[in-house]
């Protein structure tokens, strides 16, 4: 294959993934949008009062962190719903637990072990990653972290996702309606961090190094293996559902269900546009932290798998 036909290709895969996954990207954003708007509509700011608002302890990060489990979300697409949560006065432990545990305890990987190693090997992944994500939460507060949060609390005691005041639900057209222009305003507002991420993201689009990671296999001990596999994964953008293809290709060829496990948690975990669209609210150390979590919580989860296979 000649280097012109590489970077034909190249070029290629570069804007199918601006055109298609920055469409879904952005799908995902205005939808995920809406109903955090919709649901702040419907459920007043004082209805929130109790587990999470303004908590800061195991409780609220457990209960932050099954809520971040049983929404399917991509990385990029929590974004909308932590800002909605820290602007109605959540408190960081459950919210910097559930920014965690929606992408890293992910359907796709649970699905995978399902069907590939069985049932045990799943619920561990279910189990521990609650268990990481809450303690990465109550963690997180006990080292001062919230102070790097640049989004302030709307002042009001009913607040909707752009701090305005809604003393009752007005029904379900007005309330739409006001959902869709709070979604179409703050895709707007973060439209110059989501393009950073998406360009980022194109240039490394189809680079999943499946030869490459074999290859490891043979080269590393386990130990450094589990640690390739976390920082090969960060830097790439995998969805939880295209999780399910390349698990699957990499099992078949033999490579070891926990440090794929790391690799997969790690590429879902995080992202280029995820880490973008984080700067718009937090601060440089708390983007680092963040980062830094996710690959711990991809190593142990890789190590807590492959102990029960």
């Amino acid at each position: 294959m000649s280097d012109n036909t590489t970077l034909a290709q190249g070029v290629r895969a570069f804007f199918e993934f601006l055109l298609m996954d920055g469409a879904l990207l952005i799908g995902l954003f205005l939808l995920v949008t809406w109903s955090v708007v919709m649901l702040q509509q419907k459920m007043p700011f004082q209805a929130t009062q109790g587990t999470l608002l303004g908590s800061s302890g195991w409780r609220s990060a457990f209960a932050a962190s099954v809520g971040g489990v049983i929404t399917p979300f991509c990385s990029c697409s929590t974004i909308p719903v932590l800002s909605g949560m820290l602007r109605a006065g959540v408190g960081f432990v459950p919210s910097f637990a559930f920014l965690v545990a929606s992408p890293v305890v992910n359907e796709g990987v649970f699905i995978l072990l399902f069907l590939t190693v069985g049932f045990i090997p799943g619920a561990v992944f279910i189990i521990a990653g609650l268990a990481l994500t809450s303690a990465a939460g109550v963690i997180a507060g006990r080292l001062g972290l919230a102070k790097h949060v640049t989004i302030t609390p709307a002042p009001q005691s009913s607040a909707t996702f752009l701090g305005q005041k809604v003393a009752a639900w007005p029904g379900w057209q007005p309330a739409s309606r006001f959902a869709w222009l709070a979604a179409k305003q703050e895709l707007r507002t973060v439209a110059p961090y989501l393009l950073v991420g998406l360009l980022i993201g194109g240039l490394i689009y189809g680079a999943v190094p499946k030869d490459m990671l074999m290859g490891l296999v043979d080269r590393l001990p386990a130990a450094w293996l589990y640690l390739a596999c976390a920082l090969v994964g960060v830097p790439l953008y995998i969805s939880p559902i295209a999780a399910l293809p390349i698990g699957f290709a990499l099992i078949e060829k033999g490579f070891p269900v926990g440090p794929l496990v790391t690799f997969l948690v790690a590429a879902i975990g995080t992202s280029p546009p995820e880490v973008m669209l984080l700067f718009r609210l937090f601060r440089l150390p708390l983007v680092i932290a963040h980062t830094l979590t996710v690959v711990l919580c991809a190593l142990a989860l890789g190590l807590a798998v492959a102990l029960v296979l």
